[in-house]
């Protein structure tokens, strides 16, 4: 995730505790959904597309976290 704001989201995690849970739970919720598309983890497919959902949610809030401070262009 962020690929390309690596040296951002390491400063956003040292000094944005609410960066840093949002960043925290969409790396669990990103493990999860990977735990169930390699069949480590049985899941619904309802259940899945909502914590995929959800995912994108956090990702989405978070690269505007990212922008809101300028530090993305």
């Amino acid at each position: 995730m962020f690929e390309h704001d690596q040296a951002t989201v390491a400063r956003l995690l040292d000094a944005d505790d609410g960066f840093r849970r949002l960043y925290n739970k969409h790396s669990l919720l990103n493990a999860k959904v990977d735990q169930v598309n390699a069949g480590k983890a049985a899941m619904g497919d309802l259940e899945l597309e909502m914590l995929k959902k959800e995912k994108l949610l956090l990702r989405d809030r978070l690269q505007a976290m990212i922008q809101s401070k300028g530090l993305h262009a």
